[in-house]
């Protein structure tokens, strides 16, 4: 609706595409599918063992089952200038030593 919306109003051509593995230009790799599958086995681990208001998560490098996070926290930030090349529609992937898998920290941590 939104592509046929800014036809309509700039005649200028767009194309439509889900933003997932696409964002990094590739299919899922065995990382990926590692990750995916583990945090769904370790949801369903919850559900058997009856908790609730948990998720799977990844912390310090190791798989935890976290707190949901509180909603009235808002919406997570991704802090674009230094995570992506935006004129190449890329991530960045230098200076990267000592992260952890996702790339960021919790707002306030000290390591690095």
């Amino acid at each position: 609706m939104l592509a046929e919306e800014f036809w309509l109003r700039t005649t200028e051509e767009t194309i439509v595409s889900d933003l997932t593995y696409d964002l990094r230009s590739g299919e899922p790799d065995f990382l990926d599918k590692l990750v995916a599958s583990t945090f769904g086995t370790l949801a369903l681990d919850a559900i058997l063992a009856g908790k609730s208001g948990v998720m799977s998560a990844l912390v310090e490098g190791t798989y935890q089952l976290v707190p949901l996070p509180d909603p009235g926290l808002g919406a997570r930030k991704v802090d674009v200038a230094s995570m992506y090349n935006t004129e190449r529609y890329r991530p960045l992937y230098a200076n990267k030593l000592g992260l952890p898998i996702f790339l960021n920290r919790l707002p306030g941590s000290s390591k690095r």
